[in-house]
């Protein structure tokens, strides 16, 4: 079933299998949506590839041995 409406926790009955259904169904989108966007901004810089793997393994310099930064850590 689908919602006709935007569920949310204050209006989910959790105790109707067919409206939580559907309220896993938005959050799982949403959640989707989030993670498209994310890989194609990384893509764009060029961190990954269209497959997800990572295409920089360099450590920026202040990160790398030897720097000599401390971060107080």
């Amino acid at each position: 079933m689908l919602a006709t409406k935007r569920l949310t926790l204050e209006t989910l009955d959790s105790s109707n299998p067919e409206e939580l259904s559907a309220f896993l169904e938005q959050v799982i989108a949403a959640g989707m949506e989030k993670v498209r966007a994310e890989s194609a901004e990384l893509q764009a810089k060029g961190i990954i590839d269209s497959q997800g793997k990572l295409l920089v393994t360099e450590l920026p310099e202040d990160m790398r041995p030897g720097s000599g930064l401390d971060f107080g850590g």
